[in-house]
């Protein structure tokens, strides 16, 4: 079983790193963020109800508390932190915006310990500087880049990861014995209409959106939301959150690797140190 539990985990953190080329082709047809989500999102809750109707009919009865808390799952965590990341590789190359997502342990530790007054070891304490060093060093200020940084884009990133710190530290309410599948569908439903009352004017021309820019979204819904996601899940039912979490931290190498063999993005080898700086500092972060 642990084996399974690995495989899944690390084919599911391959799907995730991925995500940033077909993120980055989708806005060649001149795609917002906000839109190419928009087409994701249809496309995967179509798929998602689907599956839900003929599986899990009997579990898509939730209470209403558990509806409540999904809403704001979906809103103020999923919806803004893919807004949030998606801005952020439209300004800055897939690698560097991944790391700045994988900023949120830090964050996550930092608002434990203000929050909820958790004890904070020097080990941690380092971690954390270790963390936004690395990121210092991939974000890169002083040198050039396949793109140049822009600080709105490293704001969207650090947004980004701020939003995933908050699901990490909410999702901790939802205990409801309720499939994963059937939590994604409903999270992500909320997710979309967040954004189709902020894009009310884009909704008059989905129907005219190029067949590109569809085959992209719909590669993203499958590949890297439903797919991705009840992985992640089934490993952690296997072996267990910590584990999976640490594995999840494959994202990074595949996204800087799929963006160099795909896009030809380069890094140099101070982003490249700070990359092993910030995956260490992680991994030690979450065995804390």
């Amino acid at each position: 079983m642990e084996l399974k539990g690995l495989i899944y985990a690390i084919v599911s953190a391959v799907f995730f790193g991925s995500a940033g080329v077909l993120i980055k082709q989708g806005y060649t047809q001149n795609v917002t963020p906000s839109e190419l989500l928009i087409i994701q999102y249809i496309i995967a809750i179509t798929i998602m109800f689907t599956i839900s109707m003929i599986k899990y009919r009997k579990e898509l009865k939730l209470k209403g508390k558990l509806i409540i808390k999904l809403a704001i799952l979906g809103t103020f965590g999923n919806a803004v932190m893919t807004i949030a990341l998606y801005s952020a590789m439209a300004y800055l190359d897939v690698a560097v915006a991944t790391i700045l997502l994988y900023t949120y342990p830090s964050m996550v530790a930092l608002s434990s310990f203000i929050l909820y007054k958790e004890k904070i070891s020097r080990i941690k304490i380092l971690a954390i500087i270790g963390t936004f060093s690395g990121c210092l060093l991939v974000v890169d200020l002083w040198s050039g880049h396949s793109m140049p940084i822009s600080f709105i884009g490293i704001g969207f990133g650090l947004l980004s990861a701020a939003a995933y710190s908050f699901m990490n530290i909410y999702a901790d309410t939802i205990v409801e014995d309720v499939p994963p599948l059937v939590i994604t569908f409903i999270s992500t439903i909320f997710s979309l209409f967040l954004l189709m009352v902020f894009n009310a004017d884009f909704l008059p021309r989905l129907s005219s959106m190029p067949i590109g820019v569809v085959s992209n979204a719909a590669m993203l819904a499958i590949f890297c939301e439903i797919i991705p996601l009840s992985l992640l899940y089934a490993a952690i039912g296997y072996i267990g959150p910590v584990k999976t979490s640490i594995i999840s931290t494959l994202e990074v190498p595949v996204a800087s690797l799929s963006a160099f063999f795909i896009m030809g993005e380069r890094l140099s080898i101070p982003q490249y140190a700070g990359i092993a700086l910030v995956l260490l500092s992680i991994t030690i972060l979450k065995k804390e």
